[in-house]
């Protein structure tokens, strides 16, 4: 028989000869141990991480040299937004084999992505805070804190598990469903979540006898407790963990290394305090890159605006060419997407000028277009022309040609509003228009039908 603790060879009796270790029991930790970690594989591979947890947490318990577990409980602890407790998991395994260790890429992943790191801890300050106005009787800030929770952790498994307690609390069963239903998308058999659906069900179930049978309800009458196999399951493995934790904490059987793992959780907790109060070497590093990261963005945003500038003096100036060989309707596309304030006072003069002039060409060749389109059926293709010649022009002699066939267009889309404001804006605007009267008419019949 080989000892689990120093690999000696126990050739008689149960007590190793090198650490005086009593070796049928440290079989019979390891198996169990290893009986864990396959019901957490099966568990997280099912999508049931609650489960997962504490098959992987008693595993490593019976082996806390098992970082292969560790990373596995990390990342179940991981997908229900346990974020700091997944962390914490990774570390220790890391400590314990540095090389080829998937949780060396799993922290580096974290320390990466800051910012979801600082949301994280939002949450659970959040959830902290909603806890104790919940005590102190603030529901409503309670739910708002819980809600702000899961939008900076959008699979924080326990806030959600709080919401729904709320709303089932207050009888609302379509909202706490919801919130029932999104704990079971993350985690799969969420114990809470089921007892709050099995709580919800109930209530349904009373209500339908109380409403079918109108006799025998009795609503001061004791609620029966539904004990599930999982529970059940849950408090059989607490009785066996600590009955085996009391056998390992026998004098002589107890190592160094356990020592070692207990005094690393105690430097994590002190290294999260600090992290927490902004102290940690990781926190100042993070502070750094940050104001770092901010001149950089600052930076970039001012040599954007300086290349925006630069564009757009560069449009500027082709519109001006393009005008001055004659092609004004090429210049006007090109001033209508200048940001006039960017430009100094003289140029804005000079834009308003070129503007007066290459406007008109551009606005009636668009009405030129939409009108051939419209005469060719082909209506929502004319629309956008007419729109458009509609953008350049203002009291051209063809806009009000312009107005009346979008409003015949408006019309024949069943858009009578819209139909009602161009009509209204040819007898308004053209009084001396060859279809003032068309419009007149027009807009009369649809404001006498109502429409």
């Amino acid at each position: 028989m080989i000892c689990q603790k120093c690999g000696e060879e126990v050739r008689n009796g149960n007590i190793c000869p090198r650490c005086k270790s009593d070796v049928v029991l440290l079989n019979k930790v390891r198996t169990i141990s290893l009986k864990q970690y396959n019901k957490g594989v099966y568990y997280a591979r099912e999508g049931d991480y609650s489960a997962a947890i504490i098959s992987l947490s008693q595993c490593v318990m019976f082996d806390k040299k098992n970082y292969v577990a560790r990373n596995l409980l990390g990342i179940s602890y991981y997908q229900i937004g346990m974020v700091g407790d997944a962390l914490k998991q990774w570390i220790i395994s890391e400590s314990m084999k540095n090389e080829k260790n998937p949780a060396t890429k799993y922290i580096a992943a974290l320390q990466k992505n800051g910012r979801m790191l600082e949301k994280c801890n939002d949450a659970i300050v959040f959830y902290n805070k909603a806890i104790g106005q919940f005590k102190a009787g603030s529901d409503d800030l309670a739910l708002i804190g819980l809600k702000k929770a899961v939008d900076f952790n959008p699979n924080f498994v326990d806030a959600y598990n709080l919401i729904a307690a709320y709303y089932v609390g207050k009888g609302d069963k379509k909202k706490a469903r919801t919130y029932i239903d999104k704990v079971l998308e993350i985690d799969k058999r969420n114990p809470k979540a089921l007892e709050y659906l099995a709580d919800l069900s109930s209530e349904n179930k009373k209500s339908d006898d109380k409403n079918t049978t109108g006799t025998g309800y009795n609503e001061n009458a004791p609620k029966k407790i539904k004990v599930r196999w999982e529970i059940v399951t849950f408090f059989a493995g607490v009785i066996i963990t600590g009955a085996i934790a009391a056998a390992l904490a026998l004098p002589g059987i107890e190592s160094g290394f356990l020592k070692k793992i207990d005094t690393l959780e105690e430097r994590i907790i002190q290294l999260e305090d600090e992290n927490t109060n902004g102290t940690s070497t990781f926190a100042l590093k993070y502070k750094q890159l940050e104001e770092e990261n901010e001149t950089l963005k600052a930076e970039n945003e001012q040599y954007k605006a300086a290349e925006a500038n630069k564009e757009q003096a560069e449009s500027f100036q082709l519109a001006l060419n393009y005008s001055a060989s004659g092609e004004n309707i090429e210049a006007a596309k090109l001033l209508k997407k200048l940001d006039v304030e960017k430009f100094e006072e003289e140029d804005k003069s000079r834009i308003e000028a070129l503007k007066e002039k290459t406007y008109p060409f551009a606005a009636e060749y668009y009405y030129n277009e939409g009108e051939s389109l419209f005469s060719a059926g082909n209506i929502d293709e004319a629309e956008v022309e007419l729109k458009t010649a509609l953008e350049y022009g203002s009291k051209e002699n063809f806009m009000d040609d312009v107005l009346y066939l979008l409003g015949s267009i408006s019309e024949n889309k069943g858009d009578t509003e819209g139909a009602k404001e161009y009509y209204a804006r040819v007898i308004n605007e053209f009084s001396d228009s060859n279809v003032f009267e068309q419009s007149e008419n027009k807009l009369n019949e649809l404001l006498s039908s109502g429409a």
